[in-house]
């Protein structure tokens, strides 16, 4: 992928991946432009969740865990149930953290794909 392509895909992805306190745009730009030209079809299979969607999620039926285990964070959403949103004081905080979660938990996607993600 040339950095055109690069750029053009962040900018049509740009509302599920950023602003987020992990990953920078630059750093996937140089992710997407090392891929090459066999990887856009992989990319367009990425599913992204809403970052909306996950914020109502956390208000709702944020306080049993159910955003976390949306965001594919099975521990966190069970510890999250079991304690009723650490009585409530973690379910206020992931409201207002929920986007953020989100815009990480699709970047994170991305570089899955490209095999990009060092863990």
């Amino acid at each position: 992928m040339d950095i055109i392509e690069a750029y053009e895909y962040i900018e049509k992805n740009k509302e599920y991946l950023f602003p987020n306190d992990k990953y920078s745009e630059a750093a996937l730009e140089k992710a997407l432009i090392r891929s090459g030209k066999s990887m856009e079809a992989l990319l367009n299979t990425v599913r992204f969740r809403r970052p909306g969607t996950v914020q109502i999620i956390s208000i709702f039926p944020g306080s049993l865990g159910v955003d976390r285990f949306y965001l594919g964070e099975t521990g966190l959403g069970f510890l999250k149930y079991i304690t009723f949103g650490g009585l409530g004081v973690w379910w206020i905080a992931d409201i207002f953290t929920a986007k953020n979660r989100c815009r990480r938990y699709n970047c994170k996607k991305v570089l899955e794909v490209l095999g990009d993600l060092k863990i």
